[in-house]
């Protein structure tokens, strides 16, 4: 039988295409194609740009229960009746309010856990730039001198009314029928916050097959690290690895810290600015390698995934869930985060035997085509939802 899903997201900013809605609007595709009726219900917290500071202000306070967000996601599961809502994301607008609005209508829910924040404050296991555990202890509120997100106070208690309004209600674990966990390092980290371990599945993330079928190509010439220009994506550290390395190597994305990375990179680094998707697929196709160095956990990241299924090697930090995705010695290498010398030798690695990258990168195209391609991810969603 085909379910009607209901598919939920609450966007940061403006309706962007970043990695959760991107993996939203993937799935939302992937079940129409497959029979399923579908509706997308979609709001942003963009739209408080729009309200007065009062306004702003009631909402944010409100962001652990929005009753603005349970009223018209109550009246979307009246109008289209679904057997299943589906969440991506609820953060700030709607709020965890949603959850109960199905559970009253005897809709069974699911929540897709793209980041941590049901285990920790500010969402990335992150604090100062460093992997930070300290809130398993349950004195979370630490968050707020520590400034964990930013330094923005407001910012820091937004998260905080969040997440101890959440905790405080137990209502997550108490509305949620079934989480979609992107990896098993994941699922792990849920159950230590207390999150039931009988409603965690794991699926990971998908990606249309970007060469629709066709052979990989062995032609490539470069590095390619593609990403957010941010303080815990480690791009600093990337850059002192490649000094004294001679191979052109390109930086895709954007973000508050590129004027300084450009500033002092290398002469044989390239900045390309934010791209699209094609944009992206295009630097990648035309790379030998693709560089992942980042120095938090992630969730499941698209850029790996785009790697693979183009036939590209990865070279990448271990942290989090990076070890169950990419095959170390296979698929690609694994370095230790941080650790600058064993970064610039896995680089030259890769650049001095091509063999290898080739090689690895044609384990990776097969390991995507045997995992991570719309097929197989279906009968994961299909199987969850059966569950439920």
């Amino acid at each position: 039988m085909k379910q009607r899903i209901l598919i939920v997201h609450n966007h940061y900013g403006d309706y962007v295409v970043g990695g959760e809605a991107m993996v939203m609007r993937a799935e939302a595709d992937m079940l129409r194609d497959n029979g399923h009726e579908v509706c997308v219900y979609e709001r942003t917290n963009s739209e408080l740009a729009e309200r007065s500071i009062w306004e702003r202000c009631i909402a944010l306070t409100n962001c652990d229960w929005s009753e603005e967000g349970y009223c018209a996601v109550a009246k979307v599961i009246t109008e289209f009746a679904p057997d299943v809502m589906h969440v991506h994301n609820y953060k700030y607008l709607l709020s965890p309010s949603i959850f109960r609005a199905a559970r009253e209508k005897g809709v069974k829910t699911c929540l897709t856990l793209h980041n941590y924040r049901m285990a920790c404050p500010a969402g990335m296991f992150l604090c100062r730039g460093k992997i930070c555990e300290d809130c398993y202890d349950g004195l979370y509120y630490r968050m707020l001198w520590r400034r964990c997100i930013s330094n923005n106070l407001f910012h820091n208690l937004a998260q905080f009314k969040l997440y101890h309004g959440t905790k405080k209600r137990n209502m997550l674990n108490e509305w949620i029928d079934g989480y979609v966990c992107l990896s098993e390092f994941a699922r792990d980290k849920f159950m230590r916050a207390g999150v039931n371990g009988n409603k965690l599945h794991v699926k990971p993330n998908f990606i249309s097959d970007p060469l629709a079928g066709g052979e990989v190509s062995g032609e490539g010439y470069g590095a390619v690290f593609v990403g957010r220009l941010s303080p815990e994506k480690g791009v600093g550290d990337l850059l002192k690895a490649w000094e004294g390395i001679d191979y052109p190597l390109t930086i895709v994305g954007d973000g508050v810290l590129r004027k300084h990375l450009e500033r002092y990179s290398p002469a044989n680094v390239k900045f390309s600015g934010l791209q699209d998707r094609n944009g992206v697929i295009a630097a990648i196709s035309q790379s030998a390698f693709v560089i992942f160095q980042s120095n938090c956990y992630e969730g499941f990241p698209i850029t790996l995934l785009e790697a693979m299924a183009l036939g590209k090697p990865v070279v990448a930090s271990d942290l989090g869930a990076r070890s169950e995705i990419v095959i170390d010695g296979v698929t690609g290498l694994l370095f230790e985060a941080g650790n600058i010398s064993a970064m610039r030798k896995a680089f030259s690695k890769m650049i001095n035997d091509r063999k290898l990258g080739l090689d690895m990168g044609i384990a990776a195209r097969r390991v995507y085509l045997n995992r991570y391609v719309s097929e197989v991810n279906y009968k994961q969603l299909i199987e969850i939802y059966e569950q439920l």
